[in-house]
């Protein structure tokens, strides 16, 4: 797969968005992934200023995925990213990117404190054709519902947030320096996961929630019982 352009990305057209999230500090969208991405969903992302760095509620925990990447691209300002097990951490612009995040490899995006604008950048998951892929709906249902509840509109509920990841094939990464450890570093955590998301579906939860799908999009998602 060849580095898209920036032209490229500007062109995708809009499916879902912009949502202004976490008390106006991110927004997202939503856009149709060019063909030559080979990818499930492209994301438009931006970070207003803001020392939080990663503490702001938006940044996930160091986690990984099973069966895709995720490429970033950032067209202005300054992005932070936590990767490996080491936890390094990094800095990115326009000049150093895109970067690509593989499979299994633990990583963490976060604002970086010290950008002196606001910064806007592009993500995609890749490639296509994967048993339980990253979609816009997982991404828009989870980013809008983390931010409601970081913005105190309704309590966070872990049967919901555990069910979502786990039909992503996205597992958390627990302790990543303790090296002895090794792979139970990401196994426990996907079988805790696991074992709350089996749960929660006998209670009749789902991956997606219906207040932040799409209608049309609800009624396909529960006629293929993707839940």
């Amino acid at each position: 797969m060849s580095a898209p352009t920036v032209e490229e990305l500007k062109a995708a057209k809009l499916i879902e968005g912009p949502h202004v999230l976490f008390s106006g500090t991110f927004t997202v969208e939503f856009l149709e992934p060019p063909p030559t991405l080979n990818a499930t969903v492209l994301m438009r992302a931006s970070y207003t200023q803001n020392p939080l760095g990663k503490s702001h509620p938006q940044s996930p925990p160091l986690h990984l995925h099973f069966d895709q990447s995720e490429t970033f691209l950032v067209t202005q300002g300054l992005l932070g990213t936590t990767t490996t097990y080491d936890a390094v951490d990094n800095s990115w612009t326009s000049e150093n990117t895109p970067y690509e995040f593989p499979p299994w490899m633990p990583h963490r995006f976060w604002p970086h404190p010290e950008a002196k604008e606001d910064t806007v950048m592009y993500v995609w998951a890749h490639p296509d054709g994967v048993e339980e892929p990253m979609d816009w709906l997982f991404f828009s249902n989870l980013l809008r519902y983390i931010s409601d509840v970081a913005e105190k509109k309704r309590v966070m509920d872990p049967f919901y947030v555990m069910t979502a990841q786990h039909a992503s094939a996205t597992a958390l990464v627990w302790f990543p320096r303790v090296k002895w450890l090794g792979p139970l570093r990401w196994w426990l955590p996907w079988k805790f996961q696991g074992g709350i998301a089996w749960v929660a579906k006998m209670m009749g939860y789902r991956a997606l929630l219906k207040e932040y799908t799409p209608k049309e999009e609800w009624e396909a998602y529960l006629h293929a019982k993707r839940a």
